[in-house]
């Protein structure tokens, strides 16, 4: 039960993760374009600052889903030849 659960938080920590990675991209966009709109140098380099870090989160993220859903992928394939004895 306790493994399940420390999965469960795991797995939803990722989706909030990514989820927010998400966001702050969109955000840092929108901000340097408003920046390069406006002519404020200092708001598109902050833009652009938040729209990478925000890229980062979400490929972080992105990675670890992956090994986790690979993970996942191997252990119920392993569990399908032990059943059938290959």
């Amino acid at each position: 039960m306790v493994l399940a659960m420390t999965a469960k938080t795991e797995i939803a920590a990722e989706v909030v993760g990514a989820s927010l990675g998400n966001k702050m991209m969109a955000a840092g966009a929108g901000t340097g374009v408003l920046g390069w709109v406006a002519q404020v140098n200092w708001l598109g380099l902050i833009g652009a600052a938040v729209a990478v870090t925000g890229l980062a989160a979400n490929v972080y993220f992105q990675v670890r889903r992956d090994r986790r859903e690979a993970a996942e992928s191997a252990a119920r394939l392993q569990a399908m030849k032990d059943r059938c004895g290959l």
